[in-house]
């Protein structure tokens, strides 16, 4: 009984002198506008004690006394350490995650809250996994200043895209685009009705982030190339840890919005007879005078009133799906980022099509602390197919046959195809078959209409194929600690394949019995660019940036071509076939040449004041006639 008091009593004694040594702490965590914060962590110093605020921000923590702080943590929050006392309240204020970004600037990159000029970051997140054919269509509504309006329902036509306002007269509206640090061309290089945007290259999937230059003090080290702002394209590169591997896909549908709504085939019929009953100068009395006019309804092979919807001839429904496989890692020394993607869409017209094949390799490595080489290689395929004209790019506002024209023309009493299942085109042949309408006392030759759309998106094609290479390879040179040598080294080929079909029977192709086109581009642009970069600090009062650089710019053209008419056969649909007429297109041969120096000043006082300014002076040259193209 002895042994068990005294083995009772050391328990006890022990208990008493742990609970001498713990104490609980309680408190209320609330943000700068004293509301209640709920999921804070609250961390004694030591580690060993952690709980969580409640929904009225309270938390209560017990803790040794050789604990003499608490940490309290919270998502874009900044951080807080209080000492303990017996009730510790605690005010949390928002962390402003935007100044301590990293921003893309001319030939670098700064912080967010340095840089003295007008940029705006979309993340990539923004317009990955978007219904458009290129980034820049995602970006509407995205930045202040930068206005992008998508012109027509044509599949990769590149979207107007102005930041703060029209800023040239006569050139372009689109910026400077910058991708990884080489310039890159933009506009449309297709010479078919189907648009070729050449930034629809770049896979929106593949982008990290765009930075956008709006006003002169962000873009002045571009020089005039700049007049219209500049925007930085960062694609993904490897984050650290083991290889990940991400797939994802999306499917969508697309219908035209809008489409204005024309007479039916009675309201079209009566209209029309009530007009020539008003006008005393027509005949339409009297058949077997001359000049007689008169519109009829007609039926079809079943006996019911025709009654066309020519938007239903013209307009679909498209479909569309996207495919990205990518694998990216890192280690201590390499990180690379691989991907692949496939995306096929069809537009609001008929035979509107694009289709998009992309891979990308972006690797880095570190050969030393002071040695960094890089690289990065891409590689797109895009076909844009178009069937005719529509009407709605540039050059084709006055376009007879274009497709929007003929929805809004076309008499809704006829039908696309006659009673035998034949195409319904007038004796002439270029024009679409009156059926039971009379004009000047003819069924066969009288126009209610322009082209029969039917016929042109079947048998006509207006295809352009872009392949697009871009590549840049670079080394950066770090001696010492505030500077920086880096070389880079791109390319970018865009190859450019255009080819037009117009059926003898009916349409455009139908005065020359026939035509075929068929066009090949090439555009090349070397660029190499070496900088050096200075960062020093004195004191850590004086902050001094400068950066000092030289480039190189070279763009070469050229393009042939050759145009068939009158082919032997209807059948035949490709170049290559019997043909009557040949034709040489115009030639395109062009060299342009840009020998730029330039360079930049930042300094700063204890990273309160800032003040920049950029130098730039370029030398260009070109071909005689040379038209610029980039």
């Amino acid at each position: 009984m002895r042994k068990l008091f005294l083995t009772l009593m050391a328990a006890f004694c022990f208990l008493l002198n742990v609970s001498a040594q713990t104490r609980t702490i309680t408190g209320k965590v609330t943000n700068d506008k004293d509301a209640p914060l709920e999921g804070v962590n609250v961390v004694s110093a030591d580690g060993k004690a952690a709980t969580q605020t409640d929904k009225e921000g309270r938390f209560s923590i017990t803790i040794s006394d050789a604990v003499k702080s608490l940490n309290f943590s919270f998502v874009n929050y900044q951080t807080v350490t209080r000492a303990v006392k017996a009730v510790v309240n605690v005010t949390m204020n928002l962390t402003d995650n935007k100044l301590e970004e990293v921003v893309v600037v001319g030939y670098g990159t700064q912080k967010r809250k340095e840089v003295t000029g007008s940029v705006s970051t979309i993340k990539g997140q923004a317009v990955a996994n978007k219904p458009v054919q290129s980034f820049e269509q995602a970006l509407a509504g995205r930045a202040a200043g930068v206005q992008i309006t998508v012109p027509s329902g044509v599949l990769n036509s590149p979207p107007v895209f102005r930041i703060r306002g029209t800023n040239t007269i006569s050139l372009s509206s689109y910026p400077l685009v910058i991708v990884d640090g080489v310039p890159v061309p933009t506009g449309d290089f297709s010479s078919t009705n189907a648009a070729g945007n050449a930034l629809a290259s770049i896979n929106p999937n593949d982008i990290e982030s765009i930075d956008i230059a709006k006003d002169a003090a962000a873009s002045a080290i571009y020089g005039s190339r700049a007049a219209n702002g500049v925007v930085f394209i960062t694609t993904k590169k490897g984050k650290p840890g083991k290889a990940k591997v991400a797939y994802n896909a999306s499917f969508g549908f697309i219908n035209v919005f809008g489409v204005p709504e024309v007479l039916n085939a009675q309201q079209y019929t009566d209209y029309k007879n009530l007009a020539l009953a008003n006008n005393q100068l027509i005949n339409s009395t009297n058949p077997s005078g001359a000049g007689y006019y008169k519109f009829a309804l007609a039926t079809d092979a079943s006996g019911k009133t025709i009654d066309t919807r020519w938007a239903d001839v013209v307009y679909r429904q498209g479909f569309s799906q996207e495919h990205n496989l990518n694998v990216s890692g890192a280690s201590d020394f390499t990180s690379y980022y691989l991907s692949a993607g496939y995306s096929k869409q069809e537009g609001i017209l008929k035979a509107n099509d694009f289709a998009r094949k992309n891979i990308l390799a972006n690797i880095e490595s570190k050969l030393s602390k002071a040695i960094t080489i890089g690289g990065k290689l891409s590689y797109s395929d895009e076909m844009n197919l178009a069937a005719t004209t529509s009407g709605s790019l540039a050059g084709e506002a006055f376009n007879t046959g274009g497709l929007g024209r003929t929805v809004m023309v076309n008499a809704p009493n006829i039908s696309p195809y006659k009673n035998d299942g034949s195409y319904n085109i007038s004796a002439g042949g270029n024009f679409i078959g009156s059926m039971n309408n009379i004009i000047n006392g003819s069924l066969a030759g009288s126009q209610v209409g322009f082209y029969n759309p039917a016929i042109i998106i079947d048998k006509n094609r207006s295809n352009s194929e872009t392949n697009h290479i871009q590549s840049n390879i670079y080394i950066q040179v770090k001696p010492i600690s505030w500077l920086t040598l880096r070389s880079v080294y791109g390319i970018d080929y865009l190859l450019v394949d255009n080819d037009i079909f117009q059926t003898s029977l009916h349409g455009d192709g139908f005065s020359s019995s026939g035509n075929a086109s068929s066009n090949y581009g090439k555009y090349k642009r070397y660029t190499w660019s070496n900088t050096a970069q200075f960062d020093y600090s004195i004191k850590g009062v004086h902050n001094i940036g400068a950066l000092v650089g030289q480039e190189q710019d070279r763009r070469t053209s050229l393009g042939f071509g050759i145009n068939r008419q009158q082919v032997s056969d209807p059948v035949y649909t490709v170049i290559q076939a019997g043909w009557g007429i040949n034709n040489s297109t115009g030639s395109v041969y062009g060299e342009n040449y840009l020998l730029s120096g330039f360079g930049r000043l930042n300094y700063d006082y204890k990273k309160k004041y800032f003040l920049s300014g950029n130098l730039r002076q370029d030398e260009y040259s070109a071909l005689p006639g040379q038209k610029e193209l980039f």
